[in-house]
């Protein structure tokens, strides 16, 4: 397949798991995301207020602007704004700073916290739609728990460093943001398909080697899984958090199916189906 037939599959794929959710008694997987957002929310704004605030009083104490004299200094004129209002605007600005960084890590702390629930869900797709059976198995479960873990930092730490590279190119060379700007989103996409397909690389115990090299030869797959991830995280109102991951993974399942030939064509409409080996 074409790369562009590969990315409208992908995002054709995630909206088809709307009804494959529903149909199949999996609706319930749209709740979690919310649970855990919400939590990580509440929690990340507390760290980063104390953070903020510990920030602010440590730059106020090297500042040491009480010791500013009332006349006589070339900063006695600025000492009651120092003292009063420096301190506040300092405090909401750092705050600020860092829920906007936070938000950059959201995605993927969002994905490492859920992954034990995102491998289930791929794998209970599979097993209604196709008839198969993965038999629990603790270990393994753990196993694949730390795996997920492992490739979400890893698609993370590759994916800022895409970002510190291109930054510090458009820096040198302010033109190029036109260029490096898209290119960054489907950088994003990609990394966050990557990490929706490996769901079910883990389950068909593909090597990480192997899981990378089979996202590479489909990239258009990930990127469009990635895509339709992304505008669902950017609409307000917890809409995107209610849908977005569930139908990302959704989808993923679905294309990695069909690129392996697990499935027939509408999976809607199946009850079981015998897979073909892999």
């Amino acid at each position: 397949m074409t790369f562009f037939t590969e990315l409208f599959r992908a995002i054709g794929n995630c909206f088809r798991g709307i009804p494959v959710l529903f149909e199949k008694g999996l609706w319930h997987y749209f709740l979690y995301p919310i649970l855990v957002w919400g939590l990580l929310w509440a929690g990340s704004i507390w760290l980063f207020a104390q953070l903020a605030e510990y920030i602010s009083a440590w730059i106020n104490g090297q500042l040491d602007v009480n010791s500013i004299p009332d006349s006589g200094s070339w900063l006695s004129f600025a000492k009651p704004f120092l003292t009063g209002y420096f301190s506040l605007i300092l405090g909401w600005v750092l705050k600020i700073l860092f829920w906007m960084v936070s938000g950059t890590f959201m995605k993927y702390v969002l994905l490492i916290l859920l992954s034990p629930l995102f491998s289930l869900l791929s794998e209970s797709i599979e097993e209604k739609l196709t008839g198969k059976k993965y038999p629990f198995n603790g270990l393994q479960l753990l196993k694949d728990i730390f795996r997920g873990i492992g490739v979400s930092l890893r698609n993370m730490f590759l994916e800022y460093l895409f970002i510190a590279v291109c930054g510090i190119l458009t820096i040198l060379f302010p033109p190029l943001f036109f260029i490096t700007a898209p290119f960054l989103l489907f950088v994003s996409w990609y990394y966050i398909g990557f990490t929706m397909l490996d769901y079910n690389f883990e389950r068909h115990r593909m090597s990480i080697s192997q899981s990378a090299a089979f996202t590479r030869q489909h990239k258009g797959t990930a990127i469009g899984i990635g895509m339709v991830y992304a505008f669902f995280m950017i609409l307000p109102l917890y809409m995107g958090i209610f849908f977005g991951p569930v139908l990302a993974v959704t989808g993923a399942t679905l294309c990695f199916m069909e690129i392996r030939k697990l499935m027939p064509t509408d999976p809607a409409n199946t009850t079981t189906s015998k897979p073909e080996p892999i």
